[in-house]
C-alpha cells in the first residue's frame, strides 16, 4: 500500500505542479486584463476619465495620448451590462472622475452575453464583479474558464513566428497590426472583393429585447453621471467602408433614435466617426478595428474634443 501511495504521489506531483504553473502563468502574464486591473487599483484617486466598451473602444483609445489621466476598461466581447457593472463597482472609489466615455457603435445596443460567456469568470477574478453565477471551479481557476483559449495563447507565446504584443502601463497594445488589412497588404480592391464572405456573420444579430435592456443599463450610467456632474461622451468609432456597407438599416435606426433621445440632456456629447474621411485603410487592422497608428490618431482627436467640451 505504501509503495502504491508513493508511486501515485510520484506520478501526480508533476501533474499538480504543471497545472499550478499554467494557472499562475494565465493569472500573471502581462495581459490587457491584469494590467488594466492593476492600473485601476493603483490610481483610484487620480483617474479622471473612464473608457468603457467592447474591442472597438479597446483598440481605438490609448490613454497614453489623453491629457486627462484615464483608464480604458473596454475589452473584447464586453457588452453594456458588463460596462455598467464595471462602472458601478468602481465609481464610488474613483473620486476624481469627471468624464465617462461610452461606446455606442453599430452593434453595441443589440449584443448581450449569456452566462456561458467564457470571460465572465475573468471579471469575477480581476474586478470582483459577478454578472452571472460563477462556478466553484472558475472562482479559483481562470484557466478552467476556457482551456482551449489559453492553450492557444501558450502555443502562440512559444511560437517564434508569432508577433509579441507590447503593452503600455495602461494595458493598451502598442503594436496591434496583424489582421486582414495587413494580410491583404492594405489593398482596398481585394478587401472589397472578399468582404461579403468575411463579414457574412459579423454583428448580424438583431434583438429589440437586447436593445431595450442595454438602453436601460446605459440610462442608469447616464443618470448617475448627470446627478454627479460627470460628463458623458458617447462615441461611434471609425469603421472601414466594407463594415459600414454591411450594416443593417433597422439596427442603425434603433441606435440613432436612442442617441437622439439623449441630445437634450445636460453634459452629454455624441461624436460619430464611423464614416470619417480622416481614417483610411492604413489606419485599420480589420474592417471594424483601428490598428495602433489609427488609435493614436483617433485618441488625439478625441482628446482635442474633450478639452474643447469644457
Amino acid at each position: 500500500m505504501k509503495r502504491f501511495l508513493f508511486s501515485f504521489i510520484k506520478f501526480i506531483f508533476p501533474v499538480i505542479v504543471l497545472i499550478c504553473g499554467i494557472e499562475m502563468y494565465v493569472l500573471y502574464y502581462p495581459s490587457t486584463f491584469n494590467k488594466k486591473a492593476k492600473y485601476l487599483k493603483q490610481h483610484t484617486d487620480s483617474i479622471k476619465t473612464i473608457i468603457l466598451g467592447s474591442s472597438h473602444n479597446q483598440n481605438a483609445l490609448n490613454p497614453e495620448f489623453l491629457n486627462s489621466q484615464a483608464i480604458n476598461l473596454a475589452n473584447a466581447g464586453q457588452d453594456i451590462q458588463i460596462d455598467a457593472a464595471l462602472f458601478f463597482k468602481n465609481i464610488g472609489k474613483l473620486t476624481s472622475v469627471n468624464k465617462v466615455i461610452l461606446e455606442i457603435d453599430y452593434h453595441s445596443l443589440e449584443e448581450k452575453n449569456g452566462p456561458d460567456y467564457f470571460r465572465i469568470p475573468w471579471y469575477y477574478r480581476f474586478y470582483d464583479i459577478e454578472i452571472y453565477p460563477v462556478s466553484f471551479l472558475n472562482r479559483f481557476s481562470v484557466y478552467a474558464s476556457s482551456p482551449s483559449f489559453f492553450n492557444q495563447l501558450i502555443l502562440d507565446e512559444i511560437n517564434p513566428k508569432k508577433i509579441r504584443y507590447k503593452l503600455n502601463q495602461f494595458g493598451f497594445i502598442m503594436n496591434d497590426f496583424p489582421g486582414v488589412m495587413e494580410d491583404l497588404k492594405y489593398d482596398s480592391l481585394k478587401l472589397a472583393e472578399t468582404a461579403m464572405e468575411r463579414l457574412k456573420d459579423k454583428h448580424v444579430l438583431q434583438s429589440v429585447d437586447n436593445c431595450n435592456y442595454n438602453k436601460s443599463k446605459l440610462n442608469t450610467i447616464i443618470d448617475y453621471c448627470i446627478k454627479n456632474n460627470i460628463e458623458v461622451i458617447l462615441i461611434s468609432t471609425p469603421m472601414y467602408s466594407t463594415y459600414i456597407n454591411h450594416q443593417i438599416t433597422a439596427k442603425n435606426i434603433r441606435r440613432m433614435n436612442y442617441i437622439d433621445s439623449l441630445k437634450n440632456l445636460s453634459n452629454i456629447y455624441y461624436y460619430n466617426f464611423e464614416n470619417s474621411n480622416k481614417f483610411g485603410v492604413h489606419d485599420f487592422k480589420n474592417d471594424d478595428h483601428l490598428n495602433s497608428i489609427g488609435s493614436k490618431k483617433f485618441t488625439l482627436i478625441i482628446d482635442s474634443l474633450l478639452n474643447s467640451a469644457k
